[in-house]
């Protein structure tokens, strides 16, 4: 054995001496194609290698160069018992305080001296297939223990090491998400908290007449071809050749007639062509539901309306049977503002209540006209946030309305 070993040294050293092919250096350190004859860590290829790391590989060859590749077969064409094969596994533990960030895998693909030059990187290209069906994932990611974050984080910003997440997610992206085809999910969720909004204004009374002017169409998506390929260029499907995407009958807007009315809703790709935000489109869609049902109320209840339909004189049986609440105006406000409501003749008790987000009642107004009521908030009477506020006629709750109060 041990002359074995001696043997092992020997050959080192004298290939170490003819050409500097290999290098055992005083150290220990085993280096193939060093450029010195000390190295600086344990095991490198083409380089000194470096103080904070185990081995190192330096590849700087022609196109199609792979720096590192390992083959990891079970035995192509025989049956084994093999539960898990890793080509690669990286394992890294942390103790306690030991430091600030780790990383499991840590890769760069990017062309030094600016981004002047053509071709194509990948952080991480991972490929999958031919396995149980429902079990292949390009890429698979898997947050564990109870503290937040995600399992997969994509920034399209300049990099940095992330930013900290306040919830546990499967998927957050910082930046612009797209997709080719259909997006399916249980639930969608927009923000729209009142403390991460500035300018609240009051949205104008014209919603039906704008919408009134939109173009509700149906068509059909037009094929696409986009650039593809590794080594050379291939025109590949923009809709991975979804028949039943490209057949279907869609129903829309065009964004060019739609930007002329509502030009915020209409955005501009990179690739040139416009995209509509049909969820900002909802609340001009209630907007309009509003507007309408004050047109309806007024040709309902107005006194003057049923003094019309007697020749002149008003029937009180004719003028309101019912109460009830409007919107408060303006709204938001941030001096004061007008809540109207109408209050049948019948009607022995009618109270207004105002409430704040947690239920707590903040106010009371005993309403003692009858008809057509207005009353006055004065905005300098209540902090600025979201208040509630009901109408009550004789125990019963005719309606409850959201008024905010910005200052």
């Amino acid at each position: 054995m041990k002359r074995i070993i001696i043997s092992i040294i020997l050959v080192a050293i004298s290939a170490s001496i003819s050409k500097a092919q290999l290098l055992v250096d005083a150290n220990g350190n085993v280096g193939v194609k060093p450029l010195n004859a000390t190295l600086d860590n344990c095991f490198s290829i083409k380089g000194n290698g470096a103080s904070n790391i185990c081995a190192y590989i330096l590849s700087d060859s022609a196109a199609h160069d792979i720096g590192l590749k390992i083959t990891k077969s079970g035995g192509e064409g025989t049956t084994n018992n093999f539960n898990y094969l890793r080509g690669v596994e990286s394992i890294v533990y942390l103790k306690p305080n030991s430091c600030d960030m780790a990383y499991g895998l840590y890769t760069h693909a990017y062309r030094t001296g600016g981004d002047a030059y053509g071709g194509r990187s990948y952080g991480v290209c991972a490929i999958a297939g031919n396995t149980s069906s429902g079990w292949n994932y390009g890429l698979f990611g898997n947050i564990i223990g109870n503290k937040n974050g995600a399992a997969v984080y994509g920034s399209s910003v300049s990099w940095n090491s992330g930013m900290e997440l306040e919830d546990r997610y499967a998927g957050f992206f910082h930046g612009k998400v797209k997709s080719t085809n259909a997006v399916y999910a249980t639930a969608f969720y927009v923000s729209s908290d009142y403390r991460l909004k500035d300018n609240i204004k009051k949205l104008k009374s014209e919603c039906v007449d704008n919408l009134m002017k939109l173009n509700v169409v149906s068509y059909n998506l037009k094929p696409r071809m986009v650039s593809s390929g590794d080594t050379t260029t291939t025109l590949v499907s923009y809709y991975a050749n979804d028949l039943e995407l490209l057949q279907k009958d869609h129903y829309g807007l065009i964004a060019q007639e739609l930007q002329e009315i509502y030009p915020d809703l209409v955005y501009e790709e990179g690739d040139g062509y416009l995209s509509v935000n049909y969820i900002e489109i909802i609340p001009l869609l209630i907007k309009s539901i509003q507007e309408l049902r004050l047109q309806v109320d007024e040709l309902t209840y107005s006194p003057d309306k049923a003094a019309m339909r007697n020749g002149g004189t008003t029937n009180t049986d004719d003028i309101i049977n019912s109460a009830v609440l409007y919107q408060n105006n303006p709204n938001p406000f941030s001096e004061n503002t007008s809540i109207k409501s109408v209050i049948p003749h019948e009607v022995a008790k009618a109270d207004l209540y105002i409430y704040d987000m947690n239920g707590h009642q903040i106010e009371s107004r005993n309403i003692s006209q009858r008809g057509n009521v207005s009353i006055l908030i004065e905005g300098n009477s209540l902090d600025a946030g979201i208040y509630l506020y009901s109408l009550i006629t004789d125990g019963v709750v005719v309606d409850t309305k959201r008024m905010i109060l910005t200052k």
